[in-house]
């Protein structure tokens, strides 16, 4: 389905109450950190900025360790490999992904992946941004054996060579990022705001973050071989003014997914990937807070904006619709946007979907109480995209007492 990008983007947002209850973070789950071969001079200044709470002050320690360690290759690397990356041209139209987290985004970028005319940053460049040049073949294959199957999130199967955000890519190699709120939740929401909605207000955190995120493009160019790249990140649903400013012949799909699912989804991905992450005490009902209001204030952003994109420039889609017919959506969206001929990733296209045919979704509760905290906080989503508004009063009464809920 389509939206008229043309309509009215200035859309209110509900305020969202600040949380008293403290809630500690929970301990080391055992999962490696994402962001764990920053470059130490970057980690320095991130660790001068922010408190570390003492209970994580081995997780920093360790990961000064693994930067320190990791000095030697960086600067081989950047040596070595100046002249090539400073004459790399980066294909002058991408195709950027955007949508909230949790709303289908890796599910295309997956499919769009199958089609080999394009490249993308892969789970090991993003794992190893700052040698990811340096490292091809054997610190690759170390990657790949060491990747755990599946993300912990989800469920959904990941390789060293399948397709990865470029914010990864960003945590691995720099500071100029929304997510190292992962690391340091207090500095919510203005370290995450500085690099999505604010983007582009400070001409100096702006030109920085364009340098460091067309270093990892450019680094994607190669290794993929020059071709044109998909790229996704959540936070670019934020970007379209400077995403544009970078590439204005760039192709833009947007992908939105029923808001309840959305936040449930969100709520479950934090508390399985921030534990293990942090280095400030936190509580989750501050996380779950700043998540109504980043959704809103992102989502807002993108309808504000989302008229700068030329016509022919951007898709609209459903992830509903995208899951239950995904070979004519993309049919539809290769044609809406000028891609090349989809007659020719079709079959492997078929083959990647008969495989995904047994994949098993995360099954989440729909509850009365999520209901009526996504219809007050996100009516927005609802207006803009033509969701069924639900009565909790009815899911209450129609709720189950097996548990039984519908997957996202």
């Amino acid at each position: 389905m389509g939206f008229d990008k043309h309509a009215p983007g200035g859309l209110s947002c509900a305020a969202v109450p600040e949380a008293d209850a403290k809630m500690p973070a929970e301990t080391d789950s055992g999962a490696a950190p994402i962001g764990g071969l920053t470059p130490l001079p970057v980690l320095l200044r991130m660790l001068s900025r922010h408190r570390v709470a003492p209970r994580y002050r081995h997780r920093a320690r360790r990961r000064l360790l693994m930067s320190a360690a990791l000095e030697p290759l960086r600067w081989y690397e950047k040596l070595r490999y100046r002249r090539l990356l400073a004459s790399t041209e980066i294909h002058p139209e991408p195709i950027f992904l955007l949508g909230y987290g949790r709303s289908g985004t890796t599910h295309l970028h997956n499919l769009l992946w199958h089609d080999r005319r394009f490249g993308v940053v892969t789970n090991y460049q993003a794992a190893l941004q700052p040698i990811a040049l340096t490292g091809q073949g054997r610190l690759e294959r170390r990657l790949a054996a060491v990747m755990p199957s599946r993300r912990p999130m989800d469920n959904v199967a990941v390789t060293a060579d399948s397709p990865q955000e470029e914010e990864i890519a960003l945590m691995n190699s720099s500071e100029h990022t929304p997510l190292r709120f992962m690391d340091f939740p207090q500095a919510l929401p203005a370290l995450y705001d500085r690099y999505l909605t604010d983007l582009g207000s400070d001409p100096a955190v702006l030109a920085a973050w364009k340098r460091d995120y067309l270093d990892v493009l450019r680094k994607a160019t190669v290794l993929s071989g020059g071709r044109r790249l998909v790229l996704k990140t959540p936070p670019h649903t934020g970007r379209v003014p400077v995403l544009l400013e970078l590439f204005p012949q760039a192709r833009f799909i947007h992908i939105v997914r029923n808001p309840y699912d959305v936040y449930r989804s969100m709520r479950n991905m934090y508390r399985k990937i921030l534990p293990p992450q942090v280095l400030q005490e936190f509580d989750w009902q501050t996380i779950d807070d700043w998540t109504l209001s980043a959704y809103c204030t992102t989502v807002a952003r993108y309808l504000e904006t989302r008229s700068m994109i030329p016509d022919g420039r951007l898709f609209e889609i459903r992830y509903e619709d995208l899951d239950s017919d995904p070979l004519a959506m993309l049919g539809r969206l290769y044609t809406a946007l000028d891609l090349p001929d989809f007659a020719e990733a079709r079959p492997e296209l078929e083959r990647y979907l008969n495989d995904l045919g047994s994949f098993e979704k995360n099954r989440f509760d729909l509850s009365a109480e999520t209901v009526e905290t996504v219809n007050e906080h996100w009516g927005l989503s609802f207006d803009a995209f033509g969701y069924e508004r639900l009565d909790p009063r009815e899911v209450a009464a129609q709720a189950e007492p097996d548990g039984a809920g519908s997957t996202v």
